[in-house]
């Protein structure tokens, strides 16, 4: 796997307040670059903010002007960026600027969407998992993309989409090498790194991957709620972490050989991901 300097932002994002955001997004990604960084990562619904009430409201088409700054912003800078936000629906037939097809007659209510952008290729993921207050705002996504993106494959996995074994598998069985986990949920600092410490390394391990997570900042009255950055490697150990309870960045190195570089290594180092007979598992 070729190597890769990441950076993980928590951030605070405004409800509706997409040009804002795009801001913030904007400064934390140059203050990235400046730091050797190669792909910068938001968390869920980073441009738009996070919300199931009124989402449709504050939803953007990805022909925004926003967005298209923060495209060129990656461009200038010669490094991908990971952003999130509420997708407008489309009517109609078609694909979007950035080759997702839609179906035929698109429902009204919008997509979770996330984007990693670098050069000339794109992931564009709808998340396909959703919560019980996000199946009445959002429409599932129906796809689990991998794209090579600053010459590494990655898929993407939003927030509670974590817990599910089979959307890393499936991601890895494409190919991914690294998974990005953006999160949008508002417990942080200890408990949430405590949380993660529960399934994250299994998701990474079971998978011989790379995986990295980053929580949203929300204002809750006059406390700041949430955040936290968390990075495993395909051995499923730590390889850095943020607890912090503001805004930040966490610059992570991943790379290297993978267990599926030597798939017949013996239990030491074993990919267990070859190892698997999916034809009995669900017989």
């Amino acid at each position: 796997m070729k190597e890769l300097v990441v950076a993980a932002v928590q951030m605070i994002s405004s409800f509706g307040s997409a040009g804002d955001n795009m801001v913030r997004i904007y400064e934390w990604t140059s203050e990235a670059a400046r730091k050797g960084a190669q792909l910068v990562f938001f968390p869920e619904c980073c441009l738009t903010g996070y919300g199931t009430t009124h989402a449709s409201e504050v939803a953007l088409s990805f022909d925004d002007a926003n967005i298209a700054r923060i495209e060129k912003h990656a461009a200038e800078l010669g490094i991908a960026i990971g952003f999130g936000f509420i997708e407008r629906a489309v009517f109609g037939a078609g694909a979007s600027c950035f080759g997702n097809s839609q179906n035929a007659a698109s429902p009204a209510k919008p997509y979770n969407t996330y984007v990693v952008m670098g050069g000339d290729e794109r992931l564009v993921y709808r998340k396909t998992h959703l919560g019980l207050r996000e199946q009445q705002a959002f429409t599932a996504g129906d796809g689990l993309p991998v794209s090579l993106i600053a010459g590494v494959k990655i898929g993407v996995q939003l927030c509670w989409e974590a817990h599910i074994p089979d959307i890393t598998t499936t991601l890895r069985a494409k190919g991914a090498e690294l998974v990005l986990m953006p999160h949008a949920v508002g417990v942080g600092g200890l408990r949430r790194t405590e949380l993660w410490s529960r399934y994250l390394p299994a998701r990474a391990y079971d998978n011989g991957l790379f995986v990295v997570a980053c929580n949203a900042l929300r204002q809750d009255g006059e406390d700041v709620v949430g955040g936290g950055i968390v990075a495993y490697g395909p051995d499923g150990l730590c390889q850095a972490i943020c607890e912090g309870e503001g805004e930040g960045m966490l610059l992570v190195r991943v790379g290297g050989t993978l267990p599926r570089d030597n798939p017949d290594a013996d239990m030491r180092g074993a990919s267990y991901f070859d190892r698997r007979r999916p034809e009995l598992y669900l017989a």
